[in-house]
């Protein structure tokens, strides 16, 4: 998660912490001279092993880019297929052009690498010793790019990725203007770091060390961190709905000054989430809701308001800019009417916005609903314009298409709590359905269905996609006890998608209602679970659940969660879900500190600790080789 780490330590003791040390210096010899480095997207992680003995110069300029958190909010600007090449590094997300802040390489290209699928190479113009801060990654061969002599010097290849070609094949097939990627688009690079730098420092050191020996076998969970608003009241419902992405958090409180309702950004800060602003519509109204539904990606976020003019429904924009969050956009549907609840559910990601309206008819068809997809810059500069408007291929009255959606990258995903799929009507079984864009349109790719589905499950009730793995809730199954679903793409074919496994909770209990609200993100899924009781009357939980490391298409509970101060009544995992980098945010609603349901929001870090450098949720001695490559090296 990059700056946004939140680090907790154990003590492992002087005398193991001694024997780790000897360690350390007796593997190095079994490993090369290769530095580390993570790119942090909105897309997900992208690990890139650095040919430090091949080509010095390029990598030692690559890193003190990296160490000087240039590449931070900037994008992948590039996206061609001859060369097949994604390119980054030279521009934010408004095309602004980073200014570079070393002086331009020799080139390297003479070092017998070639510029194979997944190579990373240095982008330059016509002289050969141009190259400065651009770099791409070839997501074909493009060996036409490698070194011939020394009339065609060709371009340097300097690095490789190993983690993960999915994710430069999902880029590289964004639909582009002129290069540039449009949504579902941009490709935002929040954080890139060499692993191992444990304390943020830049650098790989002794300190990285001491803090990879206190996190040594540790399991990785982190202590839930509480916040509130700093205005609360009686009855403003904060906690409702949240959304957390990389280091800023969104929590709406839609019974804020009489139900009009206002949603409040976080920030983090060493070790601290603060307040960094409070947004409320500039149209507000009594009993628009503003805050019933909210999502964050990057610097831009939206805000559902169901109740807006007579719940016709709205959804606004805001963006953040030097710190400071303004309005940039209040969204309507094209063909909105009266109870449609548009903003009822909303979802954010890079350019792309979808909102649900999950009462809206459509060709006399009573209730069946529907889902929008808004881009930024559709129709002018920063105008967010209807794109196009989604319904079921097999839409009937009554299905509620749009009562929860889910924006990822070029996936989408839209819960229909009263479809019935058996055929009976109406039955409330419900569905979803996925949506992905083709790099033309956006298609209806699957229609999920729990394997035992049931009268009043209300599937779909709750949902979440990360472009790997979707999680559908039900809310209702069996008596309220609730259940989630995991469904992952056919590996034989990618547009079909296969149930995995079905979760519950491993204390299920009559009406805790585990599945009214999912999350999915970062190899993990996050499960609210309100109704339960173990530590009081509707004083909720939310349970961590992770793939199962001999058989991934299972997952396991990882955790189950709970406030500290639990009280009746606080509804703790009413609303949850995942960001970028690992963050978690649990809502708890009901939560009376500053009065009876003022509400409260509980953020945390999901089970990865920091010194886990390959990913596997643990910190082991591969970890450590890890840390002592990149430590030798800088």
């Amino acid at each position: 998660m990059g700056s946004a780490r939140m680090k907790k330590l154990i003590s492992v003791g002087p005398r193991f912490a001694g024997t780790l040390f000897i360690w350390l210096f007796l593997v190095v010899p079994a490993y090369g001279e290769t530095s580390i480095v993570e790119l942090e997207t909105n897309f997900g992680d992208i690990v890139i092993e650095l040919f430090d003995a091949n080509a010095p110069v390029t990598v030692d300029n690559f890193l003190e880019y990296v160490k000087s958190d240039f590449y931070d909010g900037l994008i992948f600007h590039r996206v061609t297929d001859n060369p097949a090449v994604i390119q980054g590094g030279g521009y934010d997300a408004d095309m602004n052009a980073a200014v570079p802040s070393e002086p331009n390489i020799i080139n390297e290209s003479y070092n017998g690498l070639s510029n194979l699928r997944g190579t990373v190479a240095m982008a330059r113009a016509s002289d050969p010793n141009s190259a400065n801060c651009q770099f791409y990654i070839n997501w074909q061969d493009n060996t036409f790019l490698d070194w011939v002599d020394a009339n065609n010097v060709g371009y340097c290849v300097f690095g490789r990725v190993i983690s993960d070609m999915n994710i430069i094949d999902r880029i590289a097939h964004l639909p582009t203007e002129s290069e540039i990627p449009k949504p579902p688009g941009p490709v935002i690079i929040y954080n890139a770091e060499i692993l191992g730098d444990l304390d943020n420092d830049s650098d790989v050191d002794l300190r990285d060390y001491s803090i990879f020996a206190s996190q040594w076998l540790d399991s990785g969970s982190s202590d839930l961190l509480k916040v509130t608003a700093s205005d609360a009241n009686t009855g403003d419902w904060f906690g409702f709905a949240v959304s957390v992405d990389s280091d800023y958090a969104i929590i709406g409180a839609p019974r804020d000054n009489d139900y009009t309702g206002a949603a409040y950004i976080f920030e983090y800060n060493d070790g601290n989430w603060t307040e960094q602003a409070k947004l409320t519509a500039s149209d507000g109204e009594a009993n628009d809701c503003f805050g019933g539904s909210v999502s964050i990606s990057a610097n831009h976020a939206i805000i559902g308001a169901p109740g807006d003019d007579g719940y016709y429904g709205a959804a606004y924009i805001f963006e953040c800019n030097d710190g400071n969050w303004t309005e940039q956009a209040k969204l309507i549907a094209s063909d909105d009417d009266v109870e449609d609840w548009f903003g009822h559910s909303v979802s954010i990601s890079g350019d792309c916005a979808i909102v649900g309206a999950w009462l809206n008819d459509t060709d006399g068809r009573t209730d069946d609903g529907a889902a929008y997809i808004f881009y930024r810059n559709e129709g002018g500069t920063n105008n967010w314009g209807q794109q196009v408007r989604l319904n079921a291929a097999d839409a009937t009255k009554h299905d509620k298409f749009g009562y929860s959606v889910s924006i990822n990258g070029e996936y989408v995903i839209v819960g229909a709590i009263g479809d019935n799929p058996g055929g009976a009507f109406p039955d409330y079984t419900g569905s979803a359905y996925i949506f992905r864009h083709n790099g033309t349109a956006w298609t209806q790719q699957a229609k999920l269905t729990a394997s035992d589905g049931a009268i009043v499950d209300k599937f779909g009730y709750s949902a979440s996609i990360d472009g790997y793995h979707a999680i559908v809730g039900t809310r209702s199954k069996k008596d309220g006890c609730g259940a989630a679903y995991i469904f992952a793409p056919n590996e034989v074919d990618p547009n079909n998608w296969d149930q995995q496994t079905k979760l519950t909770a491993s204390d299920a209990a009559d009406e805790d209602y585990f599945g009214y609200s999912v999350a999915i993100g970062a190899d993990h899924a996050l499960v609210g679970a309100y109704g339960n009781d173990e530590d009081g009357n509707n004083s909720g939980a939310a349970y961590i659940f992770a793939p199962n490391d001999l058989n991934p298409d299972n997952w396991d509970q990882q955790a189950r969660l709970s406030a500290a101060d639990s009280n009746d009544g606080d509804y703790f995992g009413f609303s949850v879900a995942i960001g970028t980098g690992g963050s978690a945010i649990i809502g708890a609603y009901g939560n009376d500190d500053d009065g009876s349901e003022s509400g409260s929001a509980y953020i945390l870090t999901l089970l990865c600790p920091d010194a886990d450098l390959n990913g596997d949720c643990s910190v082991t001695m591969d970890d450590l080789a890890i840390l002592v490559k990149n430590w030798l090296l800088h």
